[in-house]
């Protein structure tokens, strides 16, 4: 009678994968940040992956290219370029189609702190040249890497008797994919501690503002990975669409959870071989799968090119259009840079579009998940490249028209579908909920629990201006009178938003608005705001109409005589505000001298209007129009104005509440601006002010006001993650 024990069917090496990843879900949200333990285990898992796949890599194409002909390898080349230009249409044809996701939106956006850099640009050289193979090996530089091994191999062709070298470099190369199945064994393992820390740790509030993204890129993956490429596998070979998924199903879902591509080539080649052995499909003598798999991994794959649609979602994010004109040159960097990384190719495509580089950063924080879904599209992406390739060469394609027909035009409806769903939900949920209006209009005080600042009352706001009524006596201080009054009396302008404005309340609030409060509380003292009359500001100055200007006073030549002797608390950035569509025609100079009859409106006694006429000093037809404030230009007072000279930090501001402008950067921040918190000629008042700022510096609190007001950073405590044995049984505090 026959043992049930030993009839009794094993799990799968699949079930026991997707196992781990629940019971690693599972152990996530159960114990929250309490995994943070586990991640050695997975970094331990990755490592020994890492162990063997690039000197397997680098000695595999110097095998197998080495044994092609001449004759062979031009034919690999056409068949190769062939299929890898049809995948990159795919994906373009799929990134076009997700384009659709974003609503129609305007809105504006905060000054960026990369308004005045240059993104890096890419050593292509160093990416493709292996100057010192060594260190490309020991970098795990892959393009160059590969061009090495390739060269070896092609060199390798024309040698009479290379079998004498390639026969023991095959039993090396059998050795080191050995080795990686004994590693991969342990996946299920692996797979367990990898999601059970990042189920653990990920802070999931963060994906809130780039939902729009994720989920663009997450169903143009699904749908590519387990739809599209492999019905395209099955119109163009023998294969069936159900063996080709059945086939990838391991390699992918390691990609996904791994997060990373490179160490599941050895899968991905496992997977096409088993492909061919159960259907029956004879595998030529040359191994098509250990050559074509590394082959193609430096290349440009369907992920890569899917995901410069964050390019659309950034400017969708900003309230702005991508001029058409610049889609050619997005399209062609961003496929040159996917054989780079995007931490290199995403600054540069952003500075091409003409958007904020900080977005880069929801980019990074992004990549916690979306890479894996990159890693999921590329894993497919080198599956179907080298089961297309190798059919083609060893004679089994089969080209079925009908299929092909079929599968492009469900292909197309179902993208342009996900995408109509995705941009309903985004309309619906996103816009009411994330008003950027809101952020200026109803920005709150950084009044931190251990300071008193929010007791600090504003004694008065003063309708008109007006002498201290306490002048400072013949044997007292301006800090003595202050301290006797328990009362500073501050000079502000509510129109230099974010400095100084007043938000839906009526409340004065800005970056020198709370700085003012700061140096309020440090002296204990009480706040008088006084109104600032520009045109006579140093009058008002000498006759003590207030102790202190904290309203962003921009330091001009014409008052560099009544400047303090204190250092500039900032620096800003000279810019052009103007409407959203006029943007291309101030990109820079030589483009703003052929707008004819050009009328550039400026905030009359500012810096900015004494600086305007000389930016275009060659420019004749070049007319001035002076403006009482800033709120003039976009009310529409000045309609036949074509842009406001200001700076790029208080536009950035004002397009969040005319989404219908936006912030130009013809100088490229060449042109920089001092502020001055400006007194009456005190010497040991400024030399207390100057203190009081290094201070204020080194302590932090600028920079954390600078921010919060100029670039619009929401600075909220980190709360620990939500996790059942905390939120739901709560077994600990």
């Amino acid at each position: 009678m026959a043992d049930p024990a030993k009839n009794k069917k094993k799990p799968g090496f699949t079930t026991l994968i997707v196992a781990g990843l629940l019971l690693g879900l599972f152990c996530g949200l159960f114990f929250g940040e309490y995994t943070s333990w586990i991640k050695w285990v997975g970094d331990a898992f990755v490592g020994l992956l890492q162990m063997a796949v690039l000197p397997y890599v680098a000695l595999s194409l110097v095998a197998n290219v080495g044994r092609l002909s001449l004759a062979d390898s031009a034919r690999l080349l056409r068949i190769a370029a062939a299929v890898l230009v049809m995948l990159w249409g795919v994906g373009l044809v799929t990134f076009l189609a997700m384009t659709q996701a974003f609503p129609d939106w305007e809105s504006g956006s905060f000054f960026s702190s990369s308004f005045t850099q240059e993104p890096p640009s890419p050593n292509w050289l160093d990416l493709f040249i292996p100057s010192n193979p060594f260190r490309a090996l020991s970098d795990n530089s892959i393009p160059a890497v590969v061009v090495f091994s390739i060269g070896v191999g092609i060199a390798l062709m024309a040698i009479p008797n290379k079998a004498a070298f390639l026969d023991p470099l095959d039993v090396v190369v059998d050795a080191l994919a050995k080795l990686n199945k004994l590693v991969v064994k342990l996946t299920p393992i692996g797979m367990f501690a990898i999601v059970a820390y990042a189920a653990g740790t990920i802070d999931f509030e963060q994906f809130e503002l780039i939902q729009g993204y994720l989920l663009t890129y997450a169903a143009a993956a699904i749908i590519l990975s387990f739809l599209v490429l492999p019905a395209l596998v099955s119109a163009c070979t023998p294969f069936k669409f159900r063996s080709v998924v059945r086939a990838s199903r391991d390699p992918l879902i390691a990609a996904f959870v791994i997060g990373n591509t490179f160490v599941v080539l050895p899968m991905i080649i496992e997977a096409v071989k088993r492909l061919e052995e159960e259907n029956l499909v004879a595998a030529s003598k040359s191994h098509e799968p250990d050559y074509l798999v590394p082959l193609a991994y430096p290349f440009p794959d369907v992920g890569r090119i899917v995901g410069l649609i964050f390019i659309p979602f950034a400017a969708w994010f900003y309230g702005t259009v991508i001029e058409p004109s610049s889609y050619p040159a997005l399209l062609g960097v961003g496929l040159l840079g996917s054989f780079g990384k995007p931490v290199i190719t995403i600054p540069l495509l952003l500075n091409i579009a003409e958007l904020p580089g900080d977005i880069f950063n929801l980019f990074l924080a992004s990549g916690v998940v979306a890479a894996r879904f990159g890693d999921l599209m590329k894993t497919m992406h080198l599956l179907t490249f080298t089961i297309l390739v190798g059919c083609a060469i060893n004679g089994t394609a089969r080209l079925d028209w009908r299929k092909l027909f079929a599968g492009v035009v469900a292909s197309t409806l179902l993208l342009l579908l996900a995408a109509l769903l995705i941009r309903s939900y985004l309309n619906a949920n996103f816009k009411g909920r994330y008003s950027r209006e809101q952020l200026v209009t109803q920005r709150e005080m950084l009044f931190p629990d251990d300071r008193q600042l929010s007791e600090v009352e504003p004694f008065e706001m003063l309708i008109a201006s007006q002498p201290n009524p306490d002048p400072i006596g013949p044997d007292q201080t301006r800090i003595e009178r202050i301290k006797d009054r328990s009362l500073i009396r501050i000079g502000f302008d509510p129109n230099k938003m974010p400095f100084a404005y007043k938000n839906d309340d009526g409340q004065l609030i800005g970056f020198d608005i709370e700085m003012a409060y700061y140096l309020a509380d440090d002296l204990q003292v009480n706040i008088e705001f006084v109104p600032i009359d520009r045109e006579n500001l140093q009058q008002q100055l000498s006759e003590d109409h207030f102790d202190i200007a904290m309203s962003a006073q921009e330091g001009t030549l014409n008052q560099a005589a009544f400047l303090p002797a204190i250092n500039p608390y900032m620096d800003i950035t000279l810019a052009i505000v103007v409407p959203d569509h006029e943007k291309r025609n101030f990109r820079n100079r030589d483009l703003i001298k052929d707008i004819p009859d050009l009328k550039i409106a400026v905030i009359k006694g500012s810096f900015f209007a004494e600086r305007a006429p000389k930016v275009f000093p060659d420019k004749k037809d070049f007319q001035i129009v002076e403006l009482d404030s800033a709120a003039e230009y976009f009310n529409g007072k000045h309609v036949d104005v074509d842009g406001l000279v200001i700076s790029a930090e208080s536009g950035s501001a004002w397009t969040l509440l005319w989404p219908q402008f936006t912030v130009a950067n013809p100088l490229k921040g060449e042109t920089r601006v001092p502020l001055y918190y400006l007194t009456a000629a005190d010497p040991e008042f400024e030399k207390f002010l100057q203190n009081w700022l290094t201070l204020k510096r080194a302590d932090g609190t600028y920079q954390q006001l600078y921010r919060h007001w100029i670039l619009g950073e929401d600075l909220q405590t980190q709360k620990p993650r939500w996790c059942i044995i905390r939120d739901v049984l709560g077994w600990v505090e």
